[in-house]
């Protein structure tokens, strides 16, 4: 298989490797090119004696370098792939060390599937339930202090909060972190974004995007409280998003949903001292929208990934919750997309009516993903950017990609996926012209890269 220049700079870490992947991306910088199926290899002169040794597969994507960097995938990585990406790489015998990655990576997965397959270790079961007790008691003291924090809050009047420092949010979000409630601190310190966009930079002022967050985070600490009165599911949807892991023993006991998943996006943020990377997909076959979620630090980099525009034929397992959206990869294989239609696209009003419904079973819902078939963008009645059809429209919070999606759409209809969080869509990708646009994940510059 081959990748795309587009799929390839997705999978760089940063926007420095990127622009440092494209600068190595020239086929005579580098020495021994070859290829052996989805494995392609070369060597490219750094600022060592010896060369560097740079192997790559295409189909996980994954790849080594003996480059000292500590970001995965390395230019160099970055480089070789998109020097194939250009012009394939023609085959060959693979050298004895690119023969050794191969046959250490097919003796990993024998390896990792062995594990899976034997027996569990002993639980200690007294220690896990001594840690379980320590933990509900610092997160139900966490809500306690929130609660009254955001009776504080309500009192003084929100007219107030606008004049407060930074540090006043982030001292209730670190009280959190400390009750070992980060879904909650993270709600936190989003709010002084809120507070400081100017007025009229999204579909809502200030005060209402703050009051609608406000409202969210309390209904969130009301639910923990009940937890008697939701389903299991909706219950185990409340914890996660106050910050509670899903243990590998509780997603292995969960049912796989096999299907072939449109990969329809990236997106990179950074929480703390982590780097969250998120990838959007879509069931072709059933239509599920699921959200894989991966955090990476610059010693431990994210694990690869399937790019924009592939389809990843297997399983994903979903997190308990209430609606299922967050999965994980199970068993499967990333390879080109079998269409480029936006599986599961309706029209505004349907997209609406789903929205509530997500609502109506998790109002603390910040943000929801929205596929939309045959839209056409422009300006609605009040000037703002919208995107819509003959039963409704959304507006578009993200002025600056709106440019370049109206130059890709040409005035057609167009598919398209984002994420609404009640009164705006952000875009994330977009069909158009049979072609699967995406914004890229790592870089600021107003700009679509052609995915599929």
């Amino acid at each position: 298989m081959s990748l795309t220049s587009a799929q390839i700079l997705d999978l760089a870490p940063d926007a420095s490797s990127r622009k440092a992947g494209q600068d190595q991306a020239k086929p005579a910088k580098w020495g021994g090119l070859g290829r052996a199926g989805d494995v392609v290899w070369g060597e490219i002169k750094g600022s060592g004696a010896n060369p560097y040794r740079t192997v790559a597969d295409l189909s996980g994507p994954s790849s080594k370098c003996t480059c000292p960097s500590r970001k995965f995938p390395c230019k160099h990585a970055l480089g070789l792939m998109l020097v194939d990406a250009a012009a394939p790489i023609p085959e060959a015998e693979p050298p004895d060390w690119v023969a050794a990655w191969i046959k250490g990576r097919e003796s990993r997965a024998v390896s990792a599937e062995a594990r899976a397959q034997a027996a569990p270790a002993p639980v200690d079961e007294k220690g896990q339930a001594k840690r379980r007790q320590a933990r509900e008691g610092k997160v139900s003291a966490a809500l306690d202090e929130l609660d009254l924090w955001l009776g504080d809050l309500m009192r003084r009047g929100l007219a107030t909060v606008r004049r407060e420092p930074y540090a006043f949010w982030d001292r209730m979000a670190g009280r959190l972190v400390d009750g070992q409630a980060p879904g909650l601190a993270r709600r936190v310190r989003a709010m002084p974004g809120l507070v400081a966009a100017p007025p009229g930079a999204g579909a809502a002022g200030p005060e209402a995007s703050l009051a609608l967050a406000l409202g969210r985070l309390s209904l969130l600490v009301r639910a923990a409280r009940r937890p008697d009165r939701l389903t299991p599911e909706q219950a185990a949807g409340v914890r996660a998003a106050i910050g509670y892991p899903v243990t590998a023993e509780e997603l292995a006991g969960r049912p796989g949903l096999v299907d072939e998943w449109a990969i329809l996006a990236h997106a990179v943020e950074d929480e703390d001292k982590l780097t969250a990377r998120t990838v959007w997909l879509a069931g072709r076959t059933s239509g599920a929208m699921a959200q894989v979620v991966d955090y990476g630090t610059s010693g431990s980099p994210l694990p690869p990934v399937p790019a924009a525009g592939q389809d990843f034929s297997g399983a994903l397992a979903f997190h308990p919750g209430d609606p299922p959206l967050r999965a994980v990869f199970r068993e499967g294989r990333a390879g080109p997309a079998r269409a480029c239609a936006l599986p599961g696209a309706t029209s505004v009003a349907a997209a609406l009516d789903g929205f509530a419904e997500a609502l109506a079973r998790a109002p603390w819902i910040d943000r929801w993903p929205v596929r939309l078939s045959g839209q056409r963008l422009g300006h609605g009645a009040d000037g703002a950017m919208a995107a819509g059809d003959a039963t409704g429209c959304f507006t578009l919070a993200d002025s600056a990609h709106f440019p370049p999606l109206m130059a890709v759409a040409a005035g057609g209809h167009v598919d398209l996926f984002g994420l609404y969080d009640g009164f705006a869509l952000t875009p994330l990708a977009m069909v158009a012209e049979g072609h699967l646009y995406a914004v890229p994940a790592q870089d600021a510059r107003p700009i679509l890269v052609r995915a599929a």
